[in-house]
């Protein structure tokens, strides 16, 4: 029996008097084995989004710049002296 004071024994996932556990302990280590995995695979899915906007972020500021280059390009005024004859 567990003794107050002490730490509860390996596996036991509710405290004591609480009744028999609905789980045995090979079964707790893979729940806690799939939740680790399935928190990773959203770790993965969050940075790979995070990658996505930054770079779309990227291409968008490129594209801004470029369309500003060209706009100054068609908006100064023409020289007399670069018309062709």
């Amino acid at each position: 029996m567990h003794q107050a004071g002490r730490p509860a024994p390996p596996g036991r996932l509710r405290p004591e008097g609480a009744g028999p556990s609905l789980m045995n302990p090979a079964l707790a280590t893979r729940v806690r084995q799939l939740a680790a995995q399935a928190e990773h695979r959203r770790a993965i899915a969050a940075f790979r989004a995070r990658r996505a906007a930054d770079q779309q972020a990227r291409i968008n500021a490129l594209l801004l710049e470029a369309i500003h280059a060209l706009a100054s390009l068609l908006s100064t005024p023409r020289n007399a002296s670069n018309r062709p004859a």
